[in-house]
């Protein structure tokens, strides 16, 4: 349950902020590669909830 909470917490912090900062850039991003032809790849350190 204590795990939990400190989720909570942590994501609440990321739903209230007002500018993007280094930090929360690096929490929620894991990499970013660049193909030959420019295209950025994102990789998130979370994955998207899948939709039914």
């Amino acid at each position: 349950m204590d795990n939990i909470e400190l989720l909570k917490q942590e994501l609440l912090q990321f739903l209230n902020f007002d500018e993007l900062t280094p930090e929360i850039l690096h929490r929620l991003i894991n990499r970013i590669e660049v193909k030959a032809d420019g295209a950025p790849i994102i990789h998130y350190r979370f994955s998207a909830p899948k939709i039914k």
